[in-house]
């Protein structure tokens, strides 16, 4: 059975579609509500605006009890959860649902395995930084340095990365502005940092340079075969390079430097441990690397104490 979108979601996609969300995160989004609507619908007896008000900390719960039955995997569930939250703060309903989720289904203790040592990640820029036998993967050195220091530095994840067009960048500023749902973060770029980036850029062909203030991606993908960027003709623009590209160059180049398995998510975790050793405010800290909630540093400060008895 089918269930059409009642109308206080469509509601709250149309202001997230004025707030400016790309519409893959409207079709997320949609997606993701949809699955509580229908579970609602069938939990409740009814989907419309009365009953949505007269939930309660046990039906969501119940939900959530849903969800583990259909083995749905708990980085989904977190996800879904933190969609559902943001509606429903939309809504004035108020429910602390994520640390319901958090305290009922924790995730397991974080070690040093789960971030880049300072020697690992010095051995990894020192190994990116030699030519090897591929040419074409030597001519992508400034572009998969910054992409890497963007992870390790800014706690940048493949999408954010993925996402970056050129009317998000300023380079005389040195500065990158990542959307969130709510707002837009402002990362300011360490001087090496945006070199790389401006060598990166003046290294691509004329045809195929991402061109400043468009919409342009920032990272272009790369043919290999012909050591030439993408160009997409059918939008007249570069191609981006996909969020599967960023991971797999960065499981190369680890490969590379002959370290353990290391990934994107290892660079993230480090600057957030970072961030947090600083004695930054958690809610600081929650907005720049765009958290769902204080929640989700609980074992970021778990390590960080363990590691100082």
């Amino acid at each position: 059975m089918t269930y059409s979108i009642p109308a206080y979601v469509d509601n709250y996609l149309s202001y997230l579609s004025k707030k400016g969300r790309s519409p893959a995160t409207l079709k997320q989004y949609s997606s993701d509500l949809s699955k509580f609507i229908m579970w609602m619908n069938d939990y409740k007896g009814s989907n419309n605006f009365d009953t949505l008000f007269l939930l309660t900390e046990d039906d969501l719960k119940n939900y959530l009890k849903y969800l583990y039955n259909r083995d749905i995997s708990e980085a989904t569930i977190r996800r879904l959860f933190a969609v559902l939250n943001r509606f429903l703060q939309h809504m004035d309903i108020y429910m602390d649902t994520l640390l319901e989720i958090s305290k009922a289904h924790p995730l397991r203790p974080l070690s040093k395995e789960d971030f880049i040592s300072d020697e690992e990640f010095e051995k990894l820029i020192i190994s990116m930084k030699k030519p090897n036998e591929s040419t074409a993967r030597d001519y992508l050195i400034e572009r998969n340095l910054s992409i890497v220091l963007f992870a390790r530095y800014y706690g940048l994840t493949p999408k954010d990365i993925s996402s970056i067009t050129m009317d998000k960048i300023n380079l005389a500023q040195k500065t990158i502005d990542i959307r969130t749902p709510d707002s837009i973060i402002k990362i300011q770029l360490k001087d090496e940092h945006i070199q790389y980036i401006r060598d990166y850029r003046n290294s691509i062909e004329e045809k195929c340079r991402p061109r400043f203030g468009s919409k342009d991606p920032l990272f272009v993908a790369f043919f290999n075969l012909t050591c030439r960027y993408y160009y997409d003709n059918t939008f007249g623009m570069p191609k981006a390079l996909t969020i599967r590209g960023i991971q797999e160059m960065i499981k190369d180049e680890v490969k590379l430097a002959g370290l353990r398995k290391i990934s994107a998510k290892h660079l993230r975790n480090s600057c957030i441990l970072e961030h947090l050793s600083k004695g930054l405010a958690t809610n600081s800290v929650v907005s720049f690397f765009r958290l769902a909630g204080p929640f989700s540093l609980h074992r970021y400060k778990e390590y960080l104490n363990n590691q100082s008895k």
